[in-house]
């Protein structure tokens, strides 16, 4: 059976007249521009029909470019486009028109109109300004994430809690993004490096150009030069740090090259102007290598000559040494007594590094440079020792100049035909004996020793055999002589003997031995009748008496002609300084 609707037909006629008169009230009220309606809201909205028809609208709609045809009785193109988008319950949507400065944009709202059957509210609220700055900003961090990347640079941010919530795509130090985010950075801090004193990637105040070493993902270790920025919220609470930061391992590298390169040439300069201003080559080698202990860091360094030719029996010797060995001597010695060959070589033993270099010169090995380090310090490089056999180079030439300095003072305070000391050497040396004499209160004795009848071997048999004679002679004294004396030919057939820690009574005896081992002179005797032999003249010590090269001289040399005007072959005691002989 059919319902039947509640009301009549005349009812319903009724109603539906009621409804159009609500509608009708309601549109004249939202069509009163200068009233309480539509012009009353700020932002452009409008009254209209499923079709896009603009029923009503307030003032901002109409003035605003691009919403309605100029006409105003329907939506402008773009909006119309976007109206099935836009029109029901809570829909909205985001519409781009053109304006007369470019293009305009407006999100926009619909809300269904009740007791107005298909007729909608539309808002229209200008996003333009938000869009561009949101798009600048957009630009803007693009454009920067861009150079970041040119620049090979790494952006970063951290968090609160100091771990990362931020990385550019490129990563840092060989890690992915997605392997930090979440991160603390003291992961990423090389071990084998002091850390830093504030990590620049939890910074409480802005850094600038702050090196940092890293580990990389690999292994090796990098150098990353970091600039940083702190953020605080509106309390001025930490909540993080940004920054960037690029690898710099190369260029720090290069720059302790050069800085190496610079200090080394530091070192050769000092050591190239010591050798100008030093001329004493013992002077020269001491200078240098205090330099080079000096400039290396070294514990010690001593600069070693060759000593036994240059076969098998050579060996090393030093020539000077500075600082302190300590408990490495043995490692030294052992250093110096290997097999040594032409290379730089280090040598670890016991904890400490040494350090040995050859010098060559003219092609002959001739020393070497020798530099060692305790064991808390750092070992010998390869660096290093590419420098140390650079100075080395250096110091052939002041070796081989102080060998040859050597020779030439050997030389000068040399008689060449007997070897023994010349007059000269023998002033110097004698004079340095008597002051330690002086100071050690020791007694001594000087013998003058002169040759009876030279003269005639020189004559009637030649200068040959009378330098033959000689060198018998010196010999005779060296044979009789201890290592410790002082022997030295002062001039033609005249010789000075010093006898340290000796009574008169052994001075005696000494003169009496050579007396009886110079018979064997007088196979060199001119003829029978002048006999080649000695006349000795002896002149005791005394350190408490404080006498004068010059003094002891004159008195020994005295008591030798005492003993020629008595006959000669004998020897003869002078009287004690002081009593007018």
């Amino acid at each position: 059976m059919q319902e039947k609707s509640p009301h009549t037909p005349d009812q319903q006629a009724v109603r539906a007249q009621d409804e159009d008169a609500a509608t009708h009230a309601l549109t004249e009220q939202l069509l009163q521009l200068d009233g309480p309606g539509l012009n009353h809201y700020p932002a452009p909205v409008a009254v209209i029909a499923a079709d896009g028809h603009v029923i009503a609208g307030n003032i901002p709609f109409f003035q605003k470019d691009g919403l309605c045809l100029a006409d105003r009785s329907g939506l402008a193109a773009p909006v119309r486009a976007c109206l099935d988008a836009v029109l029901g319950l809570g829909r909205h949507t985001r519409c781009s028109v053109p304006g007369p400065d470019g293009m305009l944009v407006f999100d926009l709202s619909a809300l269904p109109l009740a007791g107005m059957p298909a007729h909608w509210l539309l808002q229209a609220t200008e996003a333009t300004v938000e869009v561009s700055m949101r798009n600048a900003l957009i630009e803007s961090r693009a454009r920067y994430m861009d150079l970041v990347s040119l620049s090979g640079e790494s952006a970063w941010e951290t968090a609160a809690d100091g771990c990362f919530t931020f990385v550019t795509p490129n990563g840092i130090a060989g890690f992915d993004p997605r392997q930090l985010i979440g991160l603390h950075p003291v992961r990423l801090l090389d071990p084998g490096r002091a850390a830093p004193t504030v990590l620049p990637f939890t910074t409480p105040q802005a850094l600038s150009h702050i090196d940092l070493w890293v580990r990389h993902a690999e292994g090796q270790s990098l150098c990353f030069e970091i600039s940083a920025v702190p953020l605080y919220d509106e309390a001025g609470v930490w909540q993080g740090a940004r920054g960037i930061c690029r690898d710099v391992t190369e260029d720090r590298r290069n720059r302790a090259y050069l800085a190496e390169l610079r200090s080394n040439e530091r070192l050769l300069a000092r050591i190239t102007e010591v050798f100008r201003q030093k001329s004493n080559p013992d002077d020269m080698l001491t200078a240098a290598a205090d330099a080079c202990l000096q400039g290396l860091a070294a514990s010690g360094c001593q600069v070693l000559g060759v000593t036994g030719g240059q076969g098998e029996g050579a060996h090393l010797v030093p020539l000077v040494s500075v600082g302190s060995q300590g408990e490495a001597e043995s490692t030294l010695t052992a250093s110096r007594d290997d097999d040594f060959d032409r290379k730089v070589r280090i040598v670890t033993e016991n904890g400490w590094s040494v350090l040995i270099a050859p010098t060559i010169y003219g092609g002959r090995l001739i020393g070497a440079i020798m530099l060692w380090r305790n064991p808390t310090q750092a070992a010998w490089n390869d660096q290093e020792a590419q420098l140390i056999g650079t100075l080395a180079g250096q110091l052939a030439a002041a070796i081989d100049q102080r060998a040859e300095y050597l020779r030439l003072l050997d030389a000068s305070r040399t008689d060449p035909l007997t070897g023994m000391y010349n007059r000269r050497a023998f002033d110097d040396e004698l004079q340095r004996r008597l002051n330690r004499l002086d100071r050690d209160r020791r007694r001594a004795a000087l013998l003058y020793v002169d040759l009876d009848n030279f003269k005639t071997v020189n004559d009637l048999r030649g200068h040959d055999v009378g330098d033959e004679a000689l060198r018998h002679l010196a010999d005779i004294l060296r044979t009789n002589t201890r290592s410790t004396d002082l022997l030295a030919r002062l001039g033609g057939d005249e010789f000075a003997v010093l006898l340290e820690d000796v009574s008169e009574l052994d001075s005696v005896k000494r003169a009496k031995t050579f007396l009886l081992a110079g018979s064997a002179l007088a196979q060199y005797s001119g003829n029978a009748a002048k006999p080649l032999q000695m006349s000795i003249g002896i002149a005791p010590y005394d350190p408490d008496k404080r006498e004068s090269v010059t003094a002891l001289l004159k008195r020994a040399d005295a008591a030798m002609y005492h003993v020629k005007r008595s006959g000669k072959g004998n020897y003869a005691m002078a009287p004690p300084p002081g009593d007018g002989t």
